[in-house]
């Protein structure tokens, strides 16, 4: 995939890198702000479509199943009350396009209630300050945690987020973790151990990370390809279990 660096002189292609710009909306999520910016969704990050997303994922060698779960949960009515609704729903009642077809916004994924969660790697918590955009400080602690000399465990990423866990419980008096926003958390990072991971177990190189989370580009020029074979729910869950149980904060 060809890396376009000036859009202005040339016409970007879906798979070429460009990096957002002043009016383009992103997520707290790398992954998602990658699809963006190398145009597997929306550029703009403005209305995308649950096939957009689906064939997206799909890209990066997401299964059918984890596919579904993911954008069919998001694709629901967000509902500002946490006791209530559906805990995934982004969406706005009646968010459509020209074509009457449900859309979403990648700022949506920021919402509160829902996806988005304290204790992030490489975001601040909500009541602390910027939980949109990647920190800095953050991603450089986050580079430097302990790792295998091939890059992140499982193990490893799970005893980061339980650091991370007890730092924002010091940190942060309005801290607000349940099990399903522990076990999101530990989810986003299972999927990025199966998508990003190199052999077997999958270890994922520091680079990598560095690419991901801090350009939020794809890792293809450091020699990551899309998975063959589509990462099923039955692969993913015992690498979220596992990571579960090194960062079990409770």
């Amino acid at each position: 995939m060809a890396e376009v660096a000036d859009s202005k002189e040339l016409p970007l292609r879906k798979g070429d890198y460009r990096p957002a710009g002043p009016d383009d909306l992103r997520a707290p999520c790398p992954v998602l702000n990658s699809l963006a910016n190398h145009g597997f969704i929306a550029r703009s990050g403005r209305n995308i479509t649950a096939a957009e997303l689906k064939a997206a994922l799909r890209h990066l060698g997401m299964g059918i199943d984890v596919t579904a779960i993911l954008v069919n949960g998001a694709f629901q009515v967000h509902s500002d009350d946490p006791k209530q609704g559906a805990r995934l729903g982004l969406r706005d009642k009646d968010q459509v396009n020209e074509d009457g077809e449900p859309v979403l916004n990648l700022d949506q994924v920021g919402r509160p209630h829902a996806l988005e969660h304290d204790v992030s790697v490489t975001r601040q918590d909500r009541a602390l300050g910027d939980y949109m955009h990647v920190n800095p400080d953050l991603l450089e602690r986050f580079l430097a945690a302990p790792k295998t000399e091939k890059g992140f465990s499982a193990s490893n990423f799970g005893k980061y987020r339980k650091t991370r866990y007890d730092e924002q419980k010091r940190d942060n008096p309005a801290l607000e973790l349940d099990g399903i926003n522990h076990f999101s958390g530990c989810a986003e990072l299972g999927a990025i151990q199966c998508i990003f991971g190199r052999g077997f177990p999958y270890r994922v190189p520091e680079e990598y990370i560095q690419v991901l989370f801090g350009e939020e580009r794809l890792p293809i020029e450091q020699g990551w390809k899309p998975r063959r074979l589509p990462l099923m729910l039955p692969e993913l869950a015992p690498v979220i279990l596992r990571i579960s149980y090194f960062a079990w904060p409770f």
